[in-house]
């Protein structure tokens, strides 16, 4: 399955388990999050501080939204998993990587 390795959660319990981030500002771990409506994949992103995104993305994640996400220690490999599963899953949302000419983002 393609979320293998990917901890589930509802928007509340993002905000719940990860509190302690909210006045961290230069933090060495990195997020990917997919967001899912259903069956849907609505938006992949990637964040320094997942509470804080997570408190701002109340127009893409709704109570019933769920959130699929892991921590990395490397940038370079969640921007690299970012614009892969944006071009595979193509979340309404997101605007980036999603078209045919936009491959070559992938070299990296």
């Amino acid at each position: 399955m393609i979320l293998e390795g990917l901890k589930t959660y509802s928007r509340k319990e993002v905000l719940k388990a990860f509190k302690h981030l909210r006045y961290v500002r230069d933090n060495n771990t990195y997020f990917l999050y997919l967001i899912f409506e259903g069956n849907a994949c609505v938006y992949v992103g990637e964040t320094s501080n997942i509470f804080w995104r997570m408190a701002k993305h109340k127009a893409k994640c709704s109570d019933s939204s769920q959130i699929y996400l892991r921590e990395y220690t490397s940038k370079e490999e969640v921007l690299r998993l970012e614009k892969h599963f944006i071009w595979m899953l193509k979340p309404k949302f997101n605007n980036r990587y999603c078209l045919e000419g936009q491959l070559e983002l992938f070299a990296a």
